[in-house]
């Protein structure tokens, strides 16, 4: 091996100034590119990335067909015919894109529709769509919060829950990951200097570890302290409670008072866009002050279009089952052949690896052997839990899942590592 992977030492510059670290940051892009890996650019894929996809490989100039266990798609769902065959038809029909911001010419009939749909899927009274899960995490906290409020996160949150803080200028605390009593200890300190300035924002399902967040107990806190609750669903909904309607669900949760549920359409659903669901009179002020859905574009009304249709095949197919169940046959193999997949419990498998460099060349390998699979490294994740990240989908065989096991058994033997990495 000749390369090394270190993606926080171009952040800043070497000599002070605001382009040095572009510089800087060419020696090793050259260097990643001569050593023919595929973690700081992509191989274009050039089929629908499916279970399988056609990757077009930059540095042989060959198309590959290779198994993909590296999709947020966990349901398939990029490929639904109903979905593509309503979205071709909305398209024809509306063109390209909505013409406009949603307050100007900008909401469509499919617009409506969906934040009707999403609302009754996460039993909450209205919806809000945005370009993002990102931009929706953005209008939600921006929107809500000043200087004079408290936002306490949990320490493994999402990055655009943080950036959102930072934007909003409100103060930010944050607990050690799914530590109830560290929680309760800072809204204890803080609920006296903050009186209804409090909210509480945590992943619903993590994006890096898998595990899922203890709402029960985080929103028993909150109503004890008399602070909000935010949860971000983009990797649960789809994938978890029932027919993947999210954490909440996943909990029986019915009483929605006090809470805020953000989430994507990028993930499970498998197109783009986001959305905020919450109480009819926080969708209606901040279909005006949430600036990131103000100042944006629309989402196409295909896209839209699209998106209903997998929210009915969830409602109506067994394909959520199915995600659940390749989910725990790809946990059980991968823990039985005594790998250290840490608290995951869902279709994000994180296989902790713990060499950056020994894991860079693993995802080649695997590249090479017909298997798209994903490297994590800092600062995603600290050195020593550097992993693969496996995403499992429902239309994966167990063959696929079988020959992924199988494969990471020979790389592990190959770079002389121990199975289980703590």
């Amino acid at each position: 091996m000749k390369y090394t992977v270190n993606m926080t030492s171009n952040k800043n510059s070497k000599d002070g100034s605001i382009l040095g670290k572009v510089a800087d940051f060419q020696q090793e892009l050259k260097q990643h590119e001569a050593a023919g890996l595929n973690n700081y650019k992509k191989h274009p894929h050039v089929s629908a990335c499916d279970r399988e996809s056609l990757v077009y490989n930059r540095h042989t100039n060959k198309t590959e067909k290779l198994v993909i266990f590296g999709s947020n798609s966990y349901l398939g769902s990029t490929i639904f015919p109903e979905a593509i065959e309503k979205a071709t038809a909305v398209t024809k029909e509306f063109g390209i894109g909505s013409g406009g911001v949603p307050l100007l010419t900008g909401t469509t009939i499919y617009q409506t529709e969906l934040e009707k749909v999403i609302a009754e899927k996460t039993g909450f009274d209205d919806a809000m769509l945005f370009s993002s899960g990102y931009t929706a995490n953005l209008g939600i906290i921006s929107g809500l919060l000043r200087s004079n409020h408290l936002i306490i996160h949990d320490k493994l949150d999402h990055a655009s829950l943080l950036d959102a803080t930072v934007l909003s200028g409100a103060k930010m605390l944050r607990f050690k990951h799914g530590d109830m009593n560290h929680l309760r200890k800072i809204l204890e300190a803080n609920a006296e200097q903050y009186p209804n300035g409090i909210m509480v924002a945590t992943d619903g399902v993590f994006s890096m570890d898998g595990d899922i967040a203890n709402i029960p107990e985080i929103l028993a806190l909150c109503r004890e302290y008399n602070a909000l609750l935010l949860i971000d669903d983009a990797h649960a909904t789809g994938v978890i409670g029932e027919k993947g309607a999210g954490t909440l669900s996943h909990y029986g949760i019915t009483d929605r008072e006090g809470i805020i549920v953000t989430g994507t359409l990028s993930k499970a659903v498998g197109t783009v866009g986001g959305y905020i669901t919450a109480s009819q009179e926080i969708i209606d002020y901040l279909r005006i002050y949430a600036r990131s859905n103000m100042f944006s574009t629309s989402l196409p009304p295909s896209v839209c279009a699209g998106a209903i249709e997998v929210f009915k095949k969830m409602d109506s197919s067994d394909v959520v089952e199915k995600l659940r169940e390749n989910t725990v046959y790809m946990q059980n193999a991968l823990r039985t052949a005594g790998f250290n997949i840490l608290n995951t419990e869902t279709p994000i498998i994180p296989l902790v690896v713990g060499d950056i460099e020994v894991l860079t060349y693993m995802v080649k390998d695997a590249f090479d052997n017909g298997y798209f699979i994903n490297a994590i490294v800092p600062p995603v994740v600290p050195p020593n839990l550097t992993r693969f990240r496996i995403s499992v989908m429902a239309s994966h065989t167990k063959e696929d899942i079988d020959g992924l096991v199988d494969l990471i058994i020979k790389l592990f033997e190959k770079y002389n590592l121990p199975r289980y990495v703590k």
